[in-house]
């Protein structure tokens, strides 16, 4: 009888599982621990993204002085000339952007090697803003080149569209899938403009149309002078640039821009003006940008990358963007 009761008193404690408080305070306790765990996730994340976008822009600066010790000068922002090329229309706009005279430089010298530099990359008149070109199989062997998306001037961070979704003659390089690229060169503007031999001086960037600068050009120093400029891949009023072209809005990123960095309210012509706010998505064209909290990357002349900060004052960023302007620079 003793026995029977203890197998009973024993079945009984071994049966017994976890009460519904006890349960309760399980889950919240492993909730605390998910809150608490997964910023601290997502944030090594972000940094491994942002070190990655680091690294882009360390490569993208060895391939400049690369590319000035070999040509004896920096490459253009973009290109503008005619060139008889025997197409329908007699000329064409070159439209080139600076980026494929540096593919051999970040181990892309297959893809180079298939440009043809002497007929357009983009569709784009830049003066009367019509198609050129016309259907040459040189052209269109460029235009289809531009599809190529490139990781190394592509920021981690950005989930923006990498490409654009139609051909466009004014944005992209008029061929449906052109990539975009999260770097632009620094430019005074973003589009059009004056040649940059004909540019002041005083308020000349390092890069711009026609551009070719040289190390002895940058008066302020090369630790001063900026030479890359991060943007977002998606933008509200225009759009960013694709690497492969030049397009209505597609020259480089203006440091200088008086709208500031991360800007990403939208827009002045709409009625009521500067409503729409999207974080992550440029406002404007040409401006600097990026998902990073807080900020930006540059790349400085000298081949150094630095995180400028989106509260940074205007003043030093128009120094930093200005290649003999002659101003101190602080620290930044």
């Amino acid at each position: 009888m003793k026995i029977d009761w203890l197998n009973s008193r024993f079945s009984r404690r071994k049966q017994r599982g976890f009460t519904l408080i006890e349960l309760l305070v399980v889950i919240a306790i492993i909730a605390i621990l998910v809150a608490l765990l997964l910023p601290a996730v997502q944030q090594a994340r972000e940094a491994a993204r942002r070190s990655q976008c680091k690294n882009n822009m360390k490569q993208i600066g060895l391939a400049l002085h690369n590319y000035h010790d070999a040509a004896g000068m920096f490459p253009y922002a973009t290109a503008h000339a005619s060139s008889n090329a025997g197409t329908p229309t007699g000329t064409q706009i070159l439209n080139h952007s600076g980026w494929p005279m540096l593919l051999p430089y970040l181990d892309q010298g297959p893809l180079y090697n298939q440009f043809e530099f002497t007929w357009a990359t983009g569709i784009r008149n830049q003066n009367g803003g019509v198609i050129v070109g016309g259907e040459d199989p040189n052209v269109n062997t460029n235009l289809n080149l531009s599809k190529q998306i490139l990781t190394v001037l592509l920021c981690p961070s950005d989930d923006g569209p990498q490409t654009y979704a139609s051909a466009n003659a004014s944005y992209g390089c008029g061929v449906t899938n052109s990539a975009r690229s999260s770097y632009g060169f620094s430019v005074a503007r973003g589009n059009g403009g004056a040649l940059w031999a004909a540019e002041s001086r005083l308020t000349r960037a390092m890069f711009g149309l026609n551009s070719s600068s040289r190390f002895r050009d940058l008066k302020d120093g090369t630790s001063n002078t900026v030479a890359v400029v991060e943007t977002t891949l998606d933008v509200d009023d225009g759009e960013t640039q694709s690497w492969a072209c030049s397009s209505h809005v597609g020259q480089g990123v203006n440091l200088a821009a008086s709208r500031g960095i991360n800007n990403f309210r939208c827009c002045a012509w709409r009625s009521p003006p500067n409503l729409q706010f999207q974080p992550g998505r440029n406002g404007e064209w040409g401006e600097p940008g990026s998902l990073h909290v807080g900020g930006i990357q540059i790349l400085m002349g000298d081949g150094s990358v630095r995180f400028l900060s989106e509260n940074v004052d205007s003043v030093t960023r128009v120094n930093l963007a200005r290649i003999n302007d002659g101003n101190v620079i602080g620290e930044f």
